[in-house]
């Protein structure tokens, strides 16, 4: 990985848009690639296997509604933004969202959401560097700290050399990785398990709840339980790092074509991931008492030779450093571009920032929860609620006001942790719902106000 980062930067031409967006000439089969392999990340062999490994079959909703959020991100999103980011010359969402503001207001909204950018995607890298950690920990009896500083590092090398496009070159192959590891290991286990007839038959042993389509015991019951996780999908048009991969494609009329492979490869992948959490569940029973997102290492290393060991554990982390890459350049992007406009044109400093960004997220990794998905859904969430609704207006051309985005962006924020913190109610309704409905509200009240409509 650090050497196809390192080559990529022969193509770089030096300047901090190359950088960054890689002057928009990535073609659709990399675009898709690329995204696959950033928006599911050591979550998928980490957070997911260790849920699906609780909760069982049910957890295939949890893949279902994203695919209707992708689905609908690549139809109705991607196009449009890829048109009007060029359009608009902006090469970060706080400078697309803030376009049409001017002075003081367009400082403020660029200030703001790159402040948040900063703060969520550091938390999210460190999720990656976490999930990756803990497979080292398990298959390399590695210490829990080598393993982050380590990713860290490589991330750092060839994130440095090439940007965005060293990011999506080693994402092409490490998506490959991914796909091949996660069918492997499943197929492995499968055969252990006697199939999928024997799959179910085990898991109605050790408790029939595993094997119910619909999940037991939700408070709200099961349309409420599913709108959540939809709405939690739609959330992916609010992650920076993933839409900037359709912003770098080299023509819109690419977004469709790039569309086709990523939903195939991530259905695969994602249903291997199901089945690998599902034979866990059998093959390590003991594991419910621990730490279950050790699931997939320890699996592997039980059923595997050690080469293909090996193999897994590059996929494992090909799957963590391909997310953590693009979100430490898009905060990297966010400081030079939004938070110290002055170093807008600096290449150097473009690299300085990714470095500082870095630092900022091993120290969070070090000192944080070691729970991936904790980790990951937070950070989604949060992005989701603050940006999604504000870019879906922007893409269609829907007006809206200064103060109306200023509490777009503030009051579904507020509302995600009450929700999830105070009020606890985030398992049986994912709180990126409530938030999207509240930013709903907000801007109708926003339209409807008169101070609300002043561009001041």
């Amino acid at each position: 990985m650090t050497g196809i980062g390192v080559y990529s930067s022969r193509k770089s031409n030096k300047t901090s848009q190359d950088y960054i967006l890689a002057n928009r000439s990535v073609g659709y089969l990399a675009t898709s690639l690329s995204a696959v392999s950033t928006c599911h990340s050591g979550f998928m062999f980490i957070g997911m296997i260790g849920f699906t490994y609780l909760y069982g079959i049910s957890a295939m909703w949890l893949i279902i509604a994203w695919l209707i959020g992708d689905f609908f991100a690549w139809s109705f999103i991607y196009t449009p933004l890829r048109e009007k980011t060029e359009q608009f010359k902006t090469v970060t969402i706080p400078g697309f969202i803030s376009h049409h503001f001017s002075g003081r207001s367009k400082r403020s909204i660029q200030l703001l959401a790159g402040i948040f950018i900063l703060l969520f995607l550091s938390v999210y890298a460190a999720a990656q560097l976490t999930a990756g950690s803990k497979a080292l920990s398990v298959m390399l009896g590695w210490s829990f700290d080598t393993g982050i500083i380590i990713g860290a590092i490589i991330v750092l090398l060839y994130s440095f050399s090439g940007g965005i496009r060293a990011s999506i070159w080693t994402d092409v192959v490490q998506s490959i990785i991914m796909l091949v590891s996660m069918i492997g290991l499943v197929s492995v286990a499968l055969f252990k398990t006697n199939g999928l007839t024997g799959l179910f038959q085990k898991l109605t042993v050790i408790n029939p709840d595993l094997v119910n389509i619909i999940p037991t015991n939700l408070e709200f019951g099961f349309p409420l339980y599913l709108a959540g996780w939809i709405a939690f999908g739609f959330g992916v048009i609010g992650q920076p790092h993933i839409i900037v991969r359709p912003m770098s494609i080299q023509h819109p009329n690419q977004i469709k074509k790039a569309m086709g492979l990523y939903l195939t490869w991530y259905t695969i992948f994602s249903f291997a991931s199901i089945g690998v959490g599902l034979a866990a569940r059998i093959l390590l029973p003991d594991l419910a008492a621990s730490d279950h997102e050790l699931a997939l290492p320890i699996l592997a290393t039980n059923l595997l030779p050690a080469l293909f060991v090996g193999g897994i554990l590059a996929g494992l982390f090909s799957a963590t450093i391909s997310t953590a890459d693009s979100q430490i350049l898009t905060c990297s992007a966010s400081i030079t571009q939004d938070l110290f406009p002055q170093w807008k044109q600096s290449f150097s400093m473009s690299k300085i920032a990714t470095l500082i960004t870095m630092i900022l997220t091993v120290f969070i990794a070090l000192s944080g929860s070691q729970n991936v998905y904790i980790l990951v859904i937070l950070a989604w969430s949060s992005l989701a609620v603050i940006f999604g609704p504000l870019i879906l207006c922007k893409c269609y051309n829907i007006s809206v006001s200064f103060l109306t985005t200023l509490y777009m962006i503030i009051i579904p924020f507020i509302a995600i942790i009450i929700w999830s913190y105070y009020l606890k109610l985030s398992s049986p309704i994912n709180e990126v719902l409530p938030g999207f409905l509240i930013s709903l509200i907000v801007f109708g009240i926003g339209s409807k106000i008169k101070k609300f409509k002043e561009n001041v």
